[in-house]
């Protein structure tokens, strides 16, 4: 409050000589400083007035330097205009993901036994995801948003069969080899994703919001290994064999995904099948878990 008193002294002094010089009924009238404290909403400000003059000292809350704006034709109807940052939209897609994969088999029984190497150990299916991009359309402020955006997703397949390797035949076989064991058996595929979902939340701000989306995602194969471990006489090997195993270059899943402040539930169901179709049995993808928003 000291610059605030220093200028309503200053304006003081110059409205009694002001007034020395020419002493009109005007002048006697608008020789009066009033000063009035105006809080604002992230922002304090001070008004002087003098005469036809009024001074706006403006300081907010972060402690920025004051700034001081002169305006001799303001009079008491004017109000002071604070441009507020824009409001960003509330984040349904921007994270980092860890889950679960797997799949089910179309009939809904358990995987048969003339393909039983494709029987998972749900332990050791992991996925991620890192969902870097997200644009949002408004709909109705940030409560109701159209979702896209652009990310990477991890799927790896762990397999339980600690003898038989997928082979990259038409159609796909396995081959078995019962002299050592496999220590890892993973088929892993590596996806670009772009969702188009419809997002709602209940705040503004998505530290205090919940918030709900769904829709449709698709994903494009973009490569897939087959990754093992084991031991044989003494040695460690870790073959990596890349091939597309006869996995779709595409993948169609219904998501959905529901949280409140930094965390998010997701789940997405698959629209087709992870193999291309006659090349294995028909199985459908599934991927559920966290996801730590950005």
């Amino acid at each position: 409050m000291k610059l605030v008193t220093t200028i309503t002294f200053l304006l003081i002094s110059t409205s009694v000589v002001f007034s020395q010089e020419k002493v009109t009924k005007d002048s006697i009238a608008n020789d009066s400083v009033e000063v009035v404290i105006t809080p604002k909403k992230g922002q304090d400000s001070t008004i002087v007035k003098v005469g036809g003059m009024k001074i706006i000292v403006l300081n907010d809350e972060k402690n920025e330097p004051r700034k001081i704006v002169v305006d001799t034709e303001m009079d008491d109807s004017d109000t002071i205009k604070v441009k507020k940052p824009k409001d960003k939209n509330v984040s349904h897609w921007a994270g980092i993901r860890a889950g679960v994969n797997g799949y089910l088999h179309n009939d809904g029984l358990p995987i048969p036994s003339t393909h039983d190497y494709l029987t998972l150990d749900y332990g050791r299916s992991i996925s991620l995801g890192v969902n870097l991009i997200e644009h949002d359309f408004r709909l109705y402020k940030q409560h109701i948003e159209v979702v896209t955006g652009l990310g990477a997703h991890f799927a790896n397949y762990t397999f339980k069969n600690k003898y038989t390797t997928p082979a990259n035949t038409n159609p796909l076989s396995a081959s078995a080899d019962s002299t050592f064991i496999l220590d890892k058996n993973q088929l892993r595929a590596t996806y670009l994703t772009t969702p188009l979902m419809l997002g709602f939340s209940t705040h503004k701000d998505e530290n205090k919001a919940f918030r709900l989306a769904f829709g449709g995602q698709i994903s494009w194969r973009i490569g897939s290994r087959l990754r093992q471990q084991y031991s044989f006489q003494g040695q460690t090997f870790k073959p990596r064999i890349r091939s597309s195993y006869d996995l779709s270059p595409f993948l169609f899943h219904a998501v959905v995904s529901v949280g409140c402040g930094p965390l998010n539930i997701y789940a997405n169901y698959g629209l087709n099948m992870l193999f291309e179709k006659n090349k294995s049995i028909p199985i459908t993808p599934f991927d559920l878990g966290v996801q730590i928003m950005f």
